[in-house]
Parts: C-alpha cells; structure tokens; sequence
C-alpha cells in the first residue's frame, strides 16, 4: 500500500490550513491511501469525499488517527461509525 499526503495547497476548506484535527487516511481500491491531517470534522469529511467519484476505484478502509473506523466488508456508510 502506497501512503500519499495531501498537501495543503489541494486543500480547499480553509480550516484545513489551520493546526489541530484529526488525521483522516482513506483506502481505495486500487491500495493507494490518501492521508489528510489538520480534518476538523471528519465525519462531515468522509461523507463529503464519499460522494465524489475518484479514479482510485471505491474507499474500502477509513482510519482515524491511524486507527481503522471502517472497512468495506463491515457495510454501512463509513461516516456512520464516527459518532
């Protein structure tokens, strides 16, 4: 599995530029995690970023502060396990 950071200049919520949050990682298909820190709301977050479409294929696996909150095989929506 490849780790990618997102950088903060393809940010686009301006509290993503600003210290604290969680640290959002996202598992596609294809194996490759996307990482964003500094995530003030992850549960607003996750859902924002389940709507799009990505070439990477569907998420399988979302972690939260490198602690896995939801996997594919579980079901659901992934913002679901984050109350």
């Amino acid at each position: 599995m490849s780790d990618l950071h997102v950088n903060d200049q393809f940010r686009k919520n301006a509290l993503s530029l600003q210290d604290g949050g969680f640290t959002v990682g996202v598992t596609y298909e294809n194996g490759k995690r996307y990482l964003y820190d500094k995530v003030k709301s992850p549960k607003r977050y996750i859902r924002m970023i389940s709507d799009r479409g990505r070439a990477d294929g569907f998420i399988v696996a979302i972690h939260l502060d490198d602690k896995l909150v939801w996997e594919k095989s579980r079901g659901g929506n992934p913002w679901d396990f984050l109350d």
